[in-house]
């Protein structure tokens, strides 16, 4: 199968992407795939739901409260999760609150890009990865700055076809 056809498989899934403290690299990457249908996974309401602090004016709190309602989904987390909360917050939650509401009903959680797997650059500044805050769950990680966009969608069809068995 190739990325383009396993992509589509993925959309078909309920998806909700989290971009925390990132540059967006992963998303770019995505977008750039041209795989007919990427415009789904950021701009439409399919099963996806993309969460940003960029986006918080045009979704805000109703979004992240239909969301954290919802379960059974595939949680894509971007970015690392900032050690001072001030810096990182939707919907009047922070990052972590959010990371660790929605990591309780994902299905399975994958990180994408270097700082969702262990801080990145920015860990310096105190940032952590994913699995520094979620351990009851299996964590799936594409690393890279930015990382491949078809390592993030062999991840993401990988992820869900190991949940459902």
């Amino acid at each position: 199968m190739d990325y383009c056809s396993a992509f589509k498989e993925v959309l078909k899934n309920n998806i909700v992407w989290i971009e925390a403290q990132s540059c967006s690299g992963e998303t770019v990457m995505m977008l750039k795939e041209g795989c007919e249908g990427i415009d789904e996974l950021f701009f439409h309401s399919s099963p996806v739901k993309f969460i940003s602090i960029a986006t918080e004016e045009k979704a805000g709190k109703e979004m992240l409260d239909d969301i954290l309602s919802q379960d059974h989904y595939l949680l894509v987390v971007e970015g690392a999760i900032p050690k001072e909360d001030k810096i990182c917050n939707f919907a009047g939650m922070t990052c972590r609150e959010i990371l660790e509401k929605l990591s309780k009903k994902a299905i399975s959680i994958v990180a994408v890009g270097s700082c969702a797997v262990n801080g990145g650059v920015i860990r310096e500044l105190g940032d952590l990865g994913v699995k520094e805050f979620v351990n009851d769950k299996k964590i799936y990680e594409v690393p890279g700055c930015p990382a491949s966009d078809k390592m993030m969608i062999a991840m993401l069809y990988s992820a869900l076809k190991e949940s459902e068995k």
